[in-house]
């Protein structure tokens, strides 16, 4: 997958499309969040085959807006590099959101780096390491 065929992809998730986003992975895809070692219990997040992760977004969205923006991105055959600005903007009170409570109206804004393998053109394996905490007050998305 190139840059414009991401683009497209992230265009999907920025609106919410989670079915067509899913229709880029292969049907054992495996997305595997970043842990915290700030938060001693908290457990990372792994999500295997397309439904989970159609499932996990959908139940997601209910309490935020995620939008991503593309910075770096390389990418060969069968791997891509994307560097990720995410933005997280609270639709209501959350207790417990990768081991943070957040309140209706807030926002993170973040880096992270994301590595995605491929096989045949689809993604087959997504990990997600978190690179930087941005200022809240900088969200712009």
């Amino acid at each position: 997958m190139n840059r414009d065929e991401f683009q497209i992809y992230f265009d999907h998730f920025n609106n919410k499309r989670y079915e067509a986003v899913a229709e880029y992975f292969t049907p054992d895809v495996t997305v595997e969040y970043f842990d915290n070692p700030q938060i001693p219990d908290f457990k990372p997040i792994t999500v295997h085959g397309r439904k989970a992760f159609i499932d996990q977004y959908k139940g997601w969205a209910e309490f935020t807006r995620e939008v991503l923006e593309v910075g770096d991105f390389l990418s060969t055959k069968d791997i891509a590099f994307v560097e990720l600005y995410t933005e997280f903007h609270f639709l209501k009170d959350v207790p417990d959101y990768f081991g943070k409570s957040m309140k209706k109206g807030e926002a993170v804004a973040m880096t992270n780096w994301v590595v995605y393998n491929l096989e045949k053109g689809k993604i087959k394996h997504i990990r997600i390491a978190h690179f930087r905490i941005h200022d809240p007050k900088t969200a712009r998305l």
